[in-house]
């Protein structure tokens, strides 16, 4: 199996890819994983977390595997080459991985390779979208989940660094946002805080790769009432969706089959104002804070 050239993705999915290639070109000569570990003298948990994607193998590695699978043509070796040495860039989230819940940490390493992000979001601006000083009232509310000061402090810097690093760049993701009026009129911080964040926001709708959606009372009762982020990949990766419960630790990705989110999503997309109604909607409602 040949695997698809790695220029368009960040190290999540590089590794994937990377994976799922070795798996496939391993199945193709009919050897179990017991006997590919045993040719190359490694342990089978090495061999599992390779295949698993949960450990990121040298080029030395990969290569000793094409060899004992008896893939030769240059070119494919070259794809899986570079497939592998994008699996081990080191990205600015990096330092913060071991310093996240788990579910948070992973989807903060595939958000920085999604080709677009959607989001509802019906009790906050959506972490990607905030200022610091509404990203700081945010997690000092969240202290009452047990969130300590240090805690706090690294959450902002994780924040504040997504948002520098997807929304600006010509490779940055297209991003639309689906976000219940109520977002807008809970107050966090105090007033000049709402006000700069909900101008913040209403600048951000003017820039053609963001969509800003408002769901308005007016729309009536929906029964949506957690936060969900819909990731979407290039090269046919497939859609994951991340979700939170009440609790930040419940954080996760759901790799099932994400149709029923795109049909809520779609649904209530079907129901908010228009991107340009909206963007004028955030801005009236940022001068009732002045």
């Amino acid at each position: 199996m040949e695997p698809a050239t790695s220029r368009l993705h960040g190290p999540t999915i590089a590794r994937r890819r990377l994976s799922q290639a070795l798996r496939a070109a391993r199945d193709d000569t009919g050897r179990t994983q017991e006997q590919a570990a045993d040719a190359l003298d490694w342990s089978i948990s090495k061999m599992i977390r390779i295949e698993n994607g949960k450990t990121k193998p040298t080029v030395t590695d990969v290569k000793a595997l094409l060899q004992l699978y008896g893939v030769t043509e240059a070119t494919e070796i070259a794809e899986f080459v570079d497939l592998a040495r994008a699996s081990r860039q080191r990205l600015w989230w990096a330092e913060y991985r071991d310093q996240l819940p788990a579910g948070y940490a992973e989807y903060v390493a595939l958000e920085a390779d999604a080709s677009r992000l959607s989001f509802f979001q019906p009790l906050l601006v959506p972490g990607l979208l905030q200022t610091e000083a509404y990203a700081r009232a945010v997690l000092r509310a969240a202290a009452v989940e047990g969130l300590s000061a240090q805690d706090q402090e690294i959450r902002t810097r994780v924040r504040l660094s997504r948002r520098q690093h997807m929304l600006n760049g010509p490779d940055r993701p297209y991003i639309d946002a689906i976000i219940d009026e109520s977002v807008l009129l809970r107050m966090a911080g105090n007033a000049a805080v709402m006000r700069e964040q909900l101008t913040y926001l209403a600048d951000l709708g003017q820039d053609p790769r963001i969509q800003l959606r408002i769901l308005p009372f007016s729309a009536g009762i929906h029964t949506v009432s957690s936060t969900f982020i819909i990731m979407e990949f290039p090269a046919d990766e497939g859609d994951l969706v991340y979700f939170e419960s009440a609790m930040t630790q419940s954080a996760m990705i759901d790799r099932a089959d994400p149709s029923p989110y795109w049909r809520v999503y779609r649904g209530l997309e079907s129901v908010s104002l228009s991107p340009a109604d909206s963007v004028r909607f955030i801005s009236e409602t940022a001068n009732r804070f002045a």
